[in-house]
């Protein structure tokens, strides 16, 4: 179970769409949904490329965005937990 686990949080943080489809093979537990949580507020190194790839000929950093990405991933999972813990 260890593997898959590490498995799908890597997947999922390359590539938002198979790391979450793999996590949901793994069941419901709360630490599975708050784990979801944080992918879905981060969103995978995919975009953050896409998003780099656009903004790369301009003065734009890239470091604000990811920064915020990660900010909003811990929130995510902060909150799904405060509410699962309800």
């Amino acid at each position: 179970m260890k593997k898959e686990f590490g498995t799908s949080l890597i997947s999922g943080i390359i590539e938002l769409t198979n790391g979450i489809s793999k996590l949901s093979l793994l069941g419901n537990s709360n630490i599975y949904i708050i784990l979801a949580s944080f992918l879905l507020g981060f969103g995978g190194i995919s975009v953050l490329l896409q998003v780099y790839s656009v903004i790369s000929k301009s003065d734009i950093s890239i470091k604000p965005y990811f920064y915020g990405k990660v900010i909003q991933a811990c929130l995510s999972s902060l909150v799904t937990f405060l509410l699962l813990s309800l």
